[in-house]
């Protein structure tokens, strides 16, 4: 179903999305519309994956990762003695 949305910005922000949504071959509400679902999708909840992949999904995140040459260097000496 489909409502109607009354919303006041700035004359020329309004302009400017309405460029914008004509150069991509769309509506000023279709650009709304997905504007809105996707700041919205990031606040809804994700399916937690099951198994081995799930207990390890967002086990590094937030964490300073930096690979170290050295350790792909000694990988690959071991590799080909």
């Amino acid at each position: 179903m489909n409502s109607k949305l009354t919303l006041k910005m700035d004359d020329t922000v309004i302009e400017s999305a309405k460029l914008f949504a004509r150069a991509h071959h769309t509506s000023l509400s279709k650009l709304a519309e997905t504007y809105f679902k996707t700041i919205t999708r990031e606040a809804t909840p994700r399916k937690k994956v099951k198994g081995v992949v799930g207990e390890l999904a967002g086990l590094l995140k937030n964490k300073d990762i930096v690979p170290d040459k050295n350790d792909y260097i000694d990988y690959l000496e071991d590799k080909y003695r």
